[in-house]
């Protein structure tokens, strides 16, 4: 009887380390710090200018199938301004461009339901900015500069590449 104890014993001893070794067995997870490819963007980030805020809410493509421009997409930004001073305050999507990599300027496309307004003090407009920009284009900046008014007077978003 001692005997088949021992044997048992044994078979017990060798299965669990068995199926203990075979646990540990699982090939290693690559330990060597994995990068990022995204980028760092200003979407989502307010900035000031004279007590206006302005955010942009994201950078993506605009499906529409009567857009037709070779070698182009049509992209939207929605943007969110908030007057806060106590006068009312002009704005339209005229007062924004894309700057490209290279630093080619991209001016706004006229879209149907692009923003332009007076904003009352104390409120809020949301709206939307359009352009037109090469496909598989990326690394751009939002910049907002109106016409005629001087160079201090901009904000620049960087807004990465449009998603799909």
């Amino acid at each position: 009887m001692k005997k088949y104890q021992k044997i048992m014993v044994a078979a017990a001893t060798v299965l669990t380390l068995g199926t203990t070794m075979a646990g540990c067995s699982a090939p290693k997870e690559d330990e060597t710090p994995k990068q990022t490819q995204q980028t760092q963007t200003d979407i989502g980030k307010k900035k000031v200018i004279t007590d206006i805020e302005m955010t942009p809410k994201n950078f993506t493509h605009k499906q529409d199938d009567t857009f037709n421009e070779k070698g182009k997409e049509l992209t939207v930004i929605p943007m969110h301004i908030a007057n806060k001073t106590k006068s009312e305050f002009g704005v339209g999507a005229g007062d924004f461009h894309l700057e490209a990599a290279d630093g080619k300027k991209i001016e706004t496309f006229g879209y149907h339901d692009s923003f332009g307004d007076i904003i009352p003090a104390g409120k809020i407009l949301d709206g939307n900015v359009y352009f037109s920009i090469p496909k598989n284009g990326k690394d751009y900046t939002l910049v907002y500069h109106p016409a005629n008014a001087a160079k201090e007077r901009t904000l620049k978003w960087t807004i990465g590449a449009p998603k799909k």
